[in-house]
C-alpha cells in the first residue's frame, strides 16, 4: 500500500515507485555501508490517475535483484523523472534486509568443471577404471547440458518444454555417438573441440544478446561489418557468470590429453551389456527429439517468429543454430541459380515495365529536399475520416489532405511477415512472400531498397524504431537496405511506454533534435508502435475522445491510439516548421498494415462497411500522405521552391488510383528527381503514367479500377466494383495472369537474390 504523505499531487506520467539495494557490511563500517549498486531500479507505474495528498495506492511493485548474490538492505523510494529521488530529501526511509540468492543455474553452472577436474583426479591412479576412461564424454555431456542454461538465464529465455528435451537430447546423443564410433584415442580431441565450440557459440549469443537484444544468427554473423563494433564492447559485455562458459577449458584440455594417452582398459564381462545399453538410450532420446520437434514446427511456425530468441525457446539454443544455418544454407548455397530462361523472363518483365515507373511532369519536384517517411502501425485509411458522434478521430491529418497528396485507395500487400512486410515491400518495391518473412527468411540478399538508392545520391540515411534491434531482425535488415545508421531502443530516452515500447509522441519529439543533426539531404524512416493487436489496453490520462459503447473494447481503444498518435504527429510538424525542417524536406505518413480485427457484422456496422468477403477487402486500405515542403499551394498546386509550377501541378488533394505499398518507392524517388525506371522494383510511379494494372493483394488477390479478385480456399471470386456485383471469373482472367506474373517475378527476385543483378542488367538497357 502506497500512500502520499506529501502536500503535492503526484502526477503518474512523471512520477514512479522504484527501489535501491545497499551493500550491509560490518557495524564498524557503516559510515561506509550504504553503496548504491542499483541507484536506477526498474519502476512501477503508480496507476492511470494522479494521486492526491493522503490518497492511497494498492501495487504490486517491481524488482529486479542484483546480478551478485549475497546480503542486501532493499530500500523502496519513489522518483520524479529527471528532477530527484524522494530519499535525497527524506533519507530516513525504512529498509529491509534481503538475502539474495544465486539462481538455480550457478548451482549447475560448475559441474563441466567438477567433472574435468574428477576425470584428471581418477587417472591419476594405475587402477583408473572404465568411468575415468570416458571422462571426457561426461565432460563434453555436461557441457552441452549445463552452459545453454547460462544462455537462458542471461538473455532471459523461457523455454518450451520441447526445448529442454532438445538440449538434454543434444547433451546425450552427442557424446554417446562418438563413444559408440570413434577411436580412444581421437575421441578426446573431438568431444573437446564440440564442447570449446559449444561454449564459445553460447557466448557469442550472450554477447550479441546484451550488445543487440536478440541472439546471433547466420546472416548477422556474416553481415558482422555491418551490425556494428561489438568486440570492442566486449569488456563491457563480460560478467562474471559467464565465466563458467571458459571456465573449465584448460582443465579439459589437460583431460583430453590424458584420455587419449591413458591404456585401453581392462575388458570387463559387462561391456557389451553397457554399450548396448548406450544405443538404446541413443536411439529412445534421439527419437524422442524426432518426434518433438515436429510437433513444435506445426504449433508454432519458426519462420514466422518475430524475433531469433522465440526460435530459441522452441528449439532451445543448440536446435536454433542447427535450424538457423540450415535454412540459410538452404536459401543460398544449396539454392539452384533460377534457369537463364526465367532471369531472362524477369528481365523483359521489367524492362517493359519501365514507362510505369519512370517519372512524369512531377519528376523532381522535390529534388534536394530531405526524406521523412514516418511508418504509422496499423494505420488503415479510413480510421483517417472516422467520427464518433461530432469528434474526427484524426482531424489533424484529415487536414492534410488541403496542402498534401493523399492517396486514398492503397492496398495492404503484407502476408504474415506483417510491420516487417511493410518495411520490405515499401522499401525494395517488391512483394512479400505468401508464407514466412522475408526478414527471416532472405535477410543476407543484397537489395536494392530506397534507403541504398538514396545513399548513393548522396543522402544520410537513418531507421529509428524505438524497440529491441533484433525484432523482426532489424539489426541485419536495416542495413541489408542501405541505412548508414540506425537507432533502437537503448538510443532513446524510455520515458512513457504505451503497448509495446515508447509511445509516439515522446518517440517523435527524440527525433526531432537527430534530424536537425544530420548532414543534409537526409533520409529518415521513422517506424512508430505504441499499440499493437489486440489492442488490449490504452492509459486512461490519454483518453481524449467519448467513445460511449466502444469505450474498452478493442476497437475503442485503437480509436484512442490513433487519436493519440494525430496528436503526436501535429506536435511532431510544428517541431518540424519551428526549427526549420518541414519547408525543406518531403514528409511521408503511411500505415504499415490493417489493424487485424475479426470480421464481426458489428464492427462492419461501426465502420460503416458491407459484412461481406469484398467489403472487407476494399476496406482494407492503408494510409498513404505525401506533403511536400511546408505544402504552400500556388495556382495549379505548385509548391514553393520546386521549380515550375507544371511539374508541381496535382502534388496537393486526393488521389483515388489503386495502388499499393509497392509504389511508394518510385513515386518518392521519382518526386526527389531519381530516375526509377532502370530499378528492379515491381512498382509504378504513382505520379507518372496513369496505366491501370492490377495491384497484386496476398496470398492471390488483387484490385485494380474496375475488378477485385478473390483467390479463396474453394473458389476464386471476381467483383465488378463499378455496380459492385459479382462477375464471372473469365472477365478477371487476363487481368489475374498480370497479377500472377508479377507475384511470380517477385518471387523469383527475392528467392534467388536477383535485384542488384537485375538492377545492373536494367541499367545497362534503360537511359538513366
Amino acid at each position: 500500500m502506497l500512500t502520499n504523505v506529501g502536500a503535492r499531487t503526484w502526477d503518474p506520467s512523471r512520477i514512479h515507485l522504484s527501489y535501491h539495494w545497499l551493500w550491509l557490511v560490518p557495524r564498524e563500517l557503516l559510515h561506509r555501508s550504504r553503496t548504491v549498486p542499483y541507484q536506477d531500479g526498474i519502476r512501477t507505474a503508480l496507476g492511470d490517475a494522479p494521486l492526491a495528498p493522503g490518497a492511497r495506492a494498492e501495487l504490486q511493485g517491481r524488482i529486479l535483484a542484483p546480478d551478485i548474490p549475497g546480503v542486501y538492505w532493499l530500500q523502496w523510494d519513489m522518483v520524479e523523472e529527471g528532477v530527484i529521488w524522494f530519499a535525497q530529501v527524506a533519507p530516513r526511509q525504512p529498509r529491509t534486509i534481503v538475502i539474495v540468492m544465486p539462481p538455480p543455474v550457478w548451482m549447475f553452472a560448475p559441474l563441466p568443471l567438477l567433472i574435468a577436474c574428477w576425470g584428471l583426479f581418477a587417472l591419476r591412479s594405475r587402477h583408473s577404471g572404465r568411468m575415468a576412461s570416458i571422462a571426457d564424454v561426461f565432460w563434453c555431456a555436461a557441457t552441452l547440458a549445463v552452459k545453454p542454461l547460462i544462455l537462458v538465464h542471461v538473455a532471459l529465455l523461457e523455454p518450451t518444454a520441447v526445448a529442454y528435451w532438445l538440449i538434454l537430447a543434444v547433451a546425450v546423443v552427442v557424446p554417446m555417438i562418438a563413444l559408440l564410433i570413434l577411436p580412444r584415442r581421437v575421441r578426446p580431441a573431438i568431444l573437446l573441440g564440440i564442447g570449446i565450440f559449444g561454449s564459445l557459440l553460447l557466448l557469442a549469443d550472450a554477447f550479441y544478446y546484451r550488445f543487440f537484444g536478440d541472439v546471433l544468427s547466420a546472416p548477422a554473423l556474416l553481415a558482422a561489418r555491418q551490425t556494428g563494433h561489438v568486440w570492442g564492447s566486449v569488456g563491457s559485455l563480460f560478467t562474471p557468470g559467464l565465466w563458467w562458459l571458459l571456465a573449465d577449458w584448460p582443465f579439459a584440455v589437460w583431460l583430453a590429453s590424458r584420455v587419449s594417452n591413458q591404456p585401453p582398459p581392462v575388458e570387463q564381462s559387462g561391456a557389451p551389456v553397457n554399450m548396448a545399453a548406450a544405443v538404446v538410450s541413443v536411439g529412445l532420446i534421439a527419437g524422442g527429439a524426432i518426434v518433438s520437434a515436429p510437433r513444435v514446427l506445426m504449433s508454432a511456425p519458426l519462420d514466422q517468429m518475430f524475433r531469433a530468441r522465440s526460435v530459441v525457446e522452441q528449439l532451445g539454443p543448440f536446435g536454433y543454430h542447427a535450424y538457423d544455418s540450415w535454412n540459410y544454407i538452404r536459401s543460398t548455397w544449396l539454392r539452384p541459380p533460377a534457369p537463364p530462361e526465367q532471369v531472362e523472363a524477369a528481365l523483359g518483365w521489367l524492362r517493359d515495365r519501365a514507362p510505369l515507373r519512370a517519372g512524369g511532369e512531377t519528376f523532381g519536384a522535390a529534388r534536394g529536399k530531405n526524406l521523412i517517411v514516418v511508418q504509422v502501425e496499423s494505420l488503415q485509411d479510413f480510421a483517417v475520416d472516422f467520427m464518433v458522434g461530432n469528434q474526427e478521430v484524426m482531424p489533424h491529418l484529415r487536414r492534410w489532405s488541403a496542402d498534401s497528396l493523399r492517396f486514398t485507395d492503397v492496398t495492404d500487400q503484407t502476408g504474415e511477415g506483417r510491420t516487417s512486410d511493410a518495411e520490405f515491400t515499401t522499401m525494395t518495391s517488391l512483394l512479400p512472400l505468401d508464407h514466412g518473412a522475408v526478414a527471416f527468411r532472405f535477410p543476407a540478399n543484397h537489395y536494392t531498397a530506397l534507403p541504398r538508392v538514396l545513399t548513393e545520391h548522396g543522402y544520410t540515411t537513418l531507421s529509428a524504431v524505438a524497440f529491441e534491434a533484433g525484432f523482426w531482425n532489424r539489426r541485419v535488415l536495416h542495413p541489408a537496405y542501405g541505412f548508414q545508421s540506425s537507432l533502437f531502443e537503448p538510443d532513446f530516452q524510455m520515458t512513457e511506454q504505451i503497448g509495446w515500447g515508447l509511445n509516439d509522441r515522446d518517440f517523435l519529439q527524440q527525433m526531432v533534435p537527430r534530424l536537425e543533426r544530420l548532414p543534409r539531404p537526409f533520409g529518415a524512416w521513422l517506424i512508430t508502435l505504441s499499440l499493437h493487436h489486440p489492442f488490449g489496453a490504452f492509459p486512461d490520462r490519454h483518453k481524449v475522445l467519448k467513445l460511449g459503447g466502444l469505450e474498452g473494447t478493442p476497437f475503442g481503444n485503437y480509436l484512442h491510439t490513433m487519436h493519440f498518435f494525430d496528436q503526436a504527429l501535429e506536435d511532431f510538424k510544428t517541431a518540424l516548421t519551428r526549427d526549420r525542417l518541414l519547408d525543406d524536406s518531403v514528409v511521408v505518413v503511411f500505415g504499415d498494415h490493417d489493424a487485424g480485427f475479426e470480421r464481426s457484422a458489428a464492427l462492419a456496422r461501426t465502420i460503416g462497411i458491407g459484412t461481406d468477403a469484398a467489403a472487407w477487402t476494399l476496406n482494407d486500405r492503408v494510409t498513404l500522405f505525401v506533403r511536400i515542403g511546408a505544402g504552400r499551394a500556388g495556382g495549379a498546386g505548385e509548391v514553393s521552391g520546386a521549380g515550375e509550377s507544371g511539374r508541381a501541378r496535382g502534388l496537393i488533394g486526393e488521389r483515388s488510383r489503386p495502388a499499393g505499398q509497392t509504389d511508394l518507392a518510385p513515386t518518392l524517388l521519382s518526386l526527389l528527381g531519381i530516375d526509377p525506371a532502370p530499378l528492379p522494383y515491381l512498382g509504378r510511379n504513382l505520379l507518372g503514367a496513369d496505366l491501370d494494372r492490377p495491384v497484386p493483394r496476398p496470398y492471390g488477390d488483387w484490385i485494380d479500377a474496375s475488378h477485385l479478385f478473390l483467390a479463396g480456399d474453394a473458389a476464386h471470386a471476381c467483383y465488378d466494383l463499378r455496380p459492385r456485383l459479382s462477375a464471372t471469373t473469365g472477365t478477371c482472367a487476363a487481368e489475374d495472369a498480370l497479377a500472377l506474373r508479377a507475384r511470380a517475378a517477385s518471387r523469383l527476385i527475392i528467392v534467388d537474390d536477383l535485384q542488384q543483378t537485375l538492377r545492373t542488367r536494367l541499367t545497362g538497357v534503360l537511359p538513366q
